[in-house]
């Protein structure tokens, strides 16, 4: 059935999630700001991939949402430093599901105080990219590493996730829905601020990373001792896999991550996030170190990466 969707937010994922469920028959609407709104308005939206070139979606785009618009779903696709400005104004919208496509260590306290925890649903994307004068060029990760990831706040099975899991399958995005969102996205944030700041304290890129031998085992160890944290922790490790992180000794965690790091994939996925987000990453990882720290934990190899970082 063709669903009424708003994409609050514009860069890569927004551009990219609200593209793919155009084409696959939905009326989605993007807000945007600034340049890229001006982008939108000129140029259109225009998907590029390597498996299926460019796509050319029909969206209509807007500057600012008005309390009495309604949508089936809202979707947030801002970072985790521009969440603040948004919730007053989300909170005053009478749609009845948000979508918060967020990086957060923090729960969703501060989401539900604003909207309403009946309006809340927590998620995460399953891709990756950059937008090269107006066109978004990007790469899905296989369901195997992360597919797009879904849940309520609650942990509950409801109605809507899986009409909203059947809708992203429909879009072309692998996605599962997690009992545990909470544990998911803390165990992503333990994972990225070790592999952003890993590559802020090398200075360069994925590529040069993956060739800094100091960089690398500093940021296993940071990476092993993060989840280490959640293990024991009333938080928890979410997916499983993620286990790997805590088990692996460094020498062999430290040749795998060299090898993923040095691919155009790494780039596409992670690097380009984290040299364009720092703003976001410095917050997420201050919040994770004050996480840990609320539990009598010190994260002394992130804290070092951090400092080092800020020479």
């Amino acid at each position: 059935m063709k669903k009424r969707m708003l994409f609050f937010g514009a860069g890569v994922i927004g551009s990219l999630y609200a593209g793919k469920m155009a084409l696959s028959g939905h009326d989605v609407t993007i807000l945007a700001r600034g340049r890229r709104l001006e982008k939108l308005n000129e140029q259109g939206l225009t998907l590029s991939s390597e498996k299926l070139g460019k796509e050319k979606p029909k969206i209509s785009v807007i500057s600012e949402l008005k309390n009495n618009d309604i949508y089936d779903f809202v979707f947030v696709t801002l970072r985790n430093d521009h969440i603040s400005d948004a919730l007053p104004v989300l909170g005053q919208n009478q749609s009845e599901n948000f979508v918060f496509m967020v990086n957060t260590a923090n729960g969703y306290a501060d989401w539900i105080n604003h909207l309403g925890k009946e309006k809340v649903i927590a998620a995460f994307p399953g891709a990756g990219g950059k937008i090269e004068t107006g066109t978004v060029h990007y790469r899905l990760t296989q369901k195997i590493i992360q597919p797009t990831t879904i849940g309520e706040t609650d942990g509950k099975d409801s109605r809507r996730l899986k009409e909203l899991k059947t809708i992203l399958r429909q879009a072309g995005f692998p996605t599962v829905i997690s009992k545990n969102m909470d544990s998911w996205q803390k165990s992503h944030v333990a994972m990225v601020c070790a592999l952003a700041y890993g590559m802020y304290f090398d200075g360069g890129n994925n590529y040069t990373f993956a060739k800094n031998k100091k960089a690398i085992t500093l940021m296993c160890r940071s990476l092993k001792e993060n989840f280490v944290f959640l293990n024991h922790s009333k938080y928890g490790i979410e997916p499983f896999k993620l286990y790997v992180f805590r088990g692996l000794p460094i020498f062999l965690l430290s040749k795998i991550m060299s090898s993923v790091l040095n691919s155009q994939w790494a780039e596409t996925v992670m690097s380009n996030h984290a040299l364009s987000a720092r703003k976001e990453m410095e917050m997420l990882t201050g919040d994770f170190i004050q996480l840990a720290a609320n539990n009598s934990v010190e994260l002394r190899f992130l804290k070092e990466m951090v400092r080092e970082s800020c020479k």
